[in-house]
């Protein structure tokens, strides 16, 4: 099945806002996710929850896109995290709750951070940040296999980043024991 984002989905933009010193709600932005779009847990939260907040709050299974920066990703909140709101560099994708039953959020994130067509999306602002509209992201096409299908390419994704950060160690390994090597062999 094809579809445009927008049929599936409601979209709207994070909350520009100032951290207050009384903290009691997570304030997500981009750099509190690492390459792979895994949270970092040591995030402190930002923001007081009052009215004005509390109308941002995300939903479980809410999609966040990455839509300011050469950096697009989608990740998938869940509600274990804590209590939060995304900022103004993210784009909120929630699905209908008609598409919820035919598409899983961690495939819908996946695709819209591997698409290529969503860099075509980029726009200036009067900036030098690129950026990408609600309307332009609304109108992406969306190939939606079956469920099983997409549980496949998530999990395949899933164990390809775990290759990646093993590799990583790995590396850093490696070239700790070189530089032991090396240096025990300046002192024999």
């Amino acid at each position: 099945m094809k579809t445009l984002l927008e049929n599936i989905a409601k979209l709207q933009s994070g909350l520009y806002t100032q951290p207050d010193i009384q903290a009691d709600t997570l304030y997500l932005q981009g750099v509190h996710f690492d390459q792979f779009g895994e949270f970092n847990p040591e995030v402190k939260p930002q923001l007081k929850l009052n009215g004005k907040i509390e109308r941002h709050l995300l939903h479980h299974n809410d999609i966040l896109f990455a839509a300011k920066g050469l950096n697009n990703f989608g990740v998938v909140y869940h509600t274990d995290l804590g209590k939060a709101v995304a900022s103004s560099s993210f784009i909120i994708v929630r699905l209908h709750h008609e598409a919820q039953r035919q598409i899983e959020p961690d495939y819908l994130a996946w695709y819209l951070t591997h698409n290529p067509g969503v860099k075509l999306f980029h726009k200036q602002l009067g900036t030098t940040i690129p950026s990408i509209s609600i309307e332009k992201l609304s109108k992406l096409e969306v190939h939606v296999p079956s469920l099983h299908q997409q549980r496949r390419i998530v999990e395949v994704q899933k164990l390809r980043n775990r290759e990646k950060q093993l590799i990583k160690q790995l590396e850093i390994q490696k070239d700790l024991l070189i530089k032991h090597q090396l240096l025990n062999a300046t002192i024999q």
